[in-house]
């Protein structure tokens, strides 16, 4: 019966979230995050990305990060990210901080959910920094597995 609750909950809390979604404005490498940790994993983690902008210009932006699962539900990462707009040289642009939390085990209930925060903190200090944070959720369905990343 705990199971039940507990499953009950994990579906209440990811359909509270989707009440507060709005459309994805993802940069160009940017990639969806699953919820499962391996404790002990080492990773060296290269994005890049280009998207083609409404005035026919491109926008690049890529980044290099070493990660490492540090607990059985706790991966965390750092990156340094650089970007390039149209008109400008690329340049060196923030320090990101990914923490990525596993919150059930690995298979044991239909979704697996874990948790993502990041903290970015730009070259240019008076921009803010920038915090992303939200539900990790993954299931399988025989041969497919489907990710939603519900990140504010």
């Amino acid at each position: 019966m705990h199971n039940v609750k507990y499953g009950r909950a994990l579906v209440a809390l990811a359909l509270s979230c989707l009440a507060y979604t709005v459309p994805a404005a993802a940069g160009p490498s940017d990639y969806v995050v699953t919820p499962i940790v391996e404790e002990g994993e080492r990773e060296i983690d290269f994005k890049a990305g280009t998207r083609k902008l409404r005035d026919g210009t491109r926008e690049s932006a890529w980044s290099i990060g070493l990660g490492y699962g540090a607990t059985s539900w706790w991966f965390t990462e750092l990156y340094a990210k650089w970007h390039h707009e149209p008109g400008a040289p690329s340049a060196f642009d923030a320090w990101e901080w990914e923490n990525k939390f596993q919150l059930t085990e690995t298979g044991k209930y239909p979704v697996d959910v874990g948790f993502l925060l990041e903290i970015e903190r730009p070259k240019d200090r008076s921009e803010g920094y920038e915090y992303k944070w939200g539900p990790l959720l993954q299931s399988e369905f025989g041969l497919w597995q489907a990710n939603l990343n519900l990140l504010i």
